[in-house]
């Protein structure tokens, strides 16, 4: 997945260039003699530099938030020049807060169908293709309102010679996944469960989207690979392949980040755990215009992801014109123009809770069901549903009651959910506020009930 391609190239990048000129600064300073010895100490060596830690300490700490929108471009076949007309076959926006201590990654669909400036209505994918990363942080930002300060851009040979340098990523991989496409040499053969997948794999399994779930299939997938694959950029052998990631950074990554910015950013990565990771994709539906297959953005309900994962102000909330009381900006299925519907949900009362699991989980899953009701939260009911879809666990977001604070409430009243990632995914036809995926490693007994709400 390009996130983690991009994270480990960073990182390399970064520390290779930064520890390289303490070096320099440290010869100004010192005796011929001990300036010569550290000459000898070149990014080649082998011998350990120091854990990522160090890092902290010799940048100036990230300031401010940050908004970088991550592209992964595919290629154009063999003898084309690298990044010149290629679609971005992923595309995120990354929000990096240092105050809140949390990163939002927004992912957008690249069928998207939006204005292209001086190309008009297109996929969004295009618009690299058009004009490079200038023209898709342009497009971005006119269709969602979303300043964006950098992009990096790294293409699919990019993204498997990273999985090469890190190594072996333990992964879990959520159902079988069986693809074969020879003209673009991709043989896809990987079996559900938590497995070590070798270079070659991984780049499989971020890839994968033959079945029908398609692209947002796919999205789902690699913002998990994101929290999976973050511990591996945490392990100190990481300092021993900084060359090579170094040269894998000038070879297949553009970007606009200073040294410095990048160095920034991984020191701030460095302490980041999954639940301040959190995601979510642009809100829309599947259309067929003029024979093409797009996803029409609804731009209202996106404005609220937006809102939530990169802390963009929302201009107009409700919609002028709208005298409703409800301002739950969710997309409803139904009609094929590009507008967003108000849900009739009620703000009023508590944040409504949905319990979804697969076979296996039931008594985990009726358990975190009398927890919550003791609690004082409405619970709407428990979901049977294929293991595929309950392999995380998660705190969904549904609506846009659940705010920041809602959610941070929830984990410390049920203790239980305090490691859950939280993901936005605005569906004005789900039945509560908020669903909770009980994965199968979940263990949950209702005496996690705290004493004082047992008896209320």
């Amino acid at each position: 997945m390009v996130l983690a391609a991009i994270a480990g190239v960073a990182i390399g990048l970064a520390v290779a260039t930064t520890l390289n000129s303490q070096r320099s600064l440290q010869a100004n300073v010192e005796s011929p003699a001990n300036s010569a010895g550290n000459e000898q100490a070149s990014l080649g060596s082998t011998a350990p530099v120091g854990p990522l830690s160090t890092l902290a300490q010799l940048v100036p700490s990230l300031d401010h938030r940050m908004n970088i929108l991550l592209m992964g471009v595919d290629s154009n076949g063999r003898n084309t020049q690298r990044f010149v007309g290629t679609r971005s076959d992923t595309m995120m926006l990354v929000s990096v807060d240092p105050q809140a201590k949390k990163v939002g990654v927004v992912s957008i669909p690249r069928d998207s169908r939006v204005a292209i400036p001086g190309h008009g209505d297109d996929k969004i994918n295009a618009a690299h293709a058009f004009g490079g990363p200038d023209l898709a942080v342009s497009t971005v930002q006119n269709v969602f309102s979303v300043p964006i300060d950098r992009y990096v851009v790294v293409d699919t040979q990019g993204l498997k010679r990273v999985f090469e340098i890190l190594g072996p990523v333990e992964v879990l991989v959520e159902k079988k996944m069986f693809y074969n496409d020879r003209a673009a040499g991709l043989h896809i053969a990987l079996k559900p469960g938590l497995q070590t997948l070798d270079p070659t794999q991984a780049e499989e399994y971020v890839r994968f989207r033959h079945d029908c779930t398609g692209d947002i299939g796919r999205i789902d997938r690699q913002q998990w690979f994101i929290r999976q694959v973050y511990k591996k950029l945490q392990e100190p052998q990481i300092i021993l392949k900084l060359p090579d990631l170094f040269n894998a950074a000038n070879e297949y990554v553009v970007t606009n980040l200073s040294v410095q910015e990048m160095a920034q950013l991984a020191a701030f990565a460095k302490d980041l755990t999954p639940t301040q990771i959190e995601s979510g994709m642009t809100p829309g539906k599947v259309a067929t215009i003029n024979g093409g297959s797009y996803w029409l953005p609804d731009l209202q309900a996106s404005a609220v992801v937006f809102n939530r994962l990169a802390g963009i102000p929302i201009n107009s909330w409700p919609p002028a014109g709208d005298q409703s009381s409800n301002r739950d900006f969710a997309y409803a299925a139904g009609s094929a123009s590009n507008s967003s519907s108000l849900t009739s949900t009620s703000l009023t009362g508590p944040i409504s809770l949905g319990i979804r699991y697969s076979k296996g989980s039931e008594q985990a899953a009726k358990s975190l069901e009398i927890i919550a009701g003791h609690m004082g939260y409405k619970v709407t009911g428990r979901i049977r549903a294929d293991a595929a879809d309950c392999q995380h666990s998660a705190i969904i977001e549904n609506s846009v009651r659940p705010d920041q604070e809602s959610v941070r409430k929830l984990r410390n009243e049920i203790p239980c959910l305090a490691s859950w990632p939280t993901v936005v995914n605005l569906d004005s036809l789900a039945p509560c506020d908020i669903t909770l995926v009980v994965s199968p490693q979940c263990y949950i007994e209702t005496a996690e009930i705290p004493d004082q709400k047992k008896n209320k």
